[in-house]
């Protein structure tokens, strides 16, 4: 009986807890997706990446206009470019109207004795796109600034 009591509360208790942890999961995302839309308006409703510090020196793109900041990889050619109004990366082209969120989790700079310790403290900027599969910029393979990565992540105003 008593035993009974006890697995009804602990399903009690784990369906609030799961309840709580997708609301402030949505209202979170609801939020960024807010900011989002009021950073759209402030630019008559196009969608750009503000940047306050010094400008990537490389041509412009066609589409994207002037090329604002470059990350470039660690190993081989190539780099994550970001434009005033879309991203390149390798092949793939997204415009900053077709983000619906990113996030951002910053690098930890403590010493990684293990596989294990390095991948959970390595740093990733997720962006969202409203199709298509979600993008990662990870410090394993990108040269990784977590200043830089906050200031892309803000100027698209998430």
């Amino acid at each position: 009986m008593i035993s009974g009591i006890v697995f009804i509360l602990f399903l009690v208790g784990g369906a609030a807890l799961i309840v709580w942890y997708l609301k402030s999961f949505y209202a979170e995302r609801a939020n960024r997706a807010k900011k989002a839309e009021e950073h759209r308006s402030k630019h008559g409703g196009e969608c750009i990446l503000e940047w306050s510090g010094s400008l990537a020196g490389g041509a412009p793109d066609a589409e994207f206009g002037k090329l604002i900041v470059e990350i470039p990889r660690k190993r081989g050619d190539g780099a994550a470019r970001f434009y005033e109004k879309g991203l390149v990366l390798e092949k793939k082209r997204l415009p900053y109207s077709e983000i619906k969120d990113v996030l951002f989790v910053e690098a930890t700079s403590d010493k990684k004795y293990t596989l294990k310790q390095a991948v959970s403290d390595m740093g990733v900027l997720w962006i969202y796109p409203k199709k298509g599969a979600t993008i990662g910029l990870r410090e394993m393979s990108y040269e990784f600034d977590n200043a830089i990565m906050e200031k892309i992540k803000q100027g698209l105003g998430f």
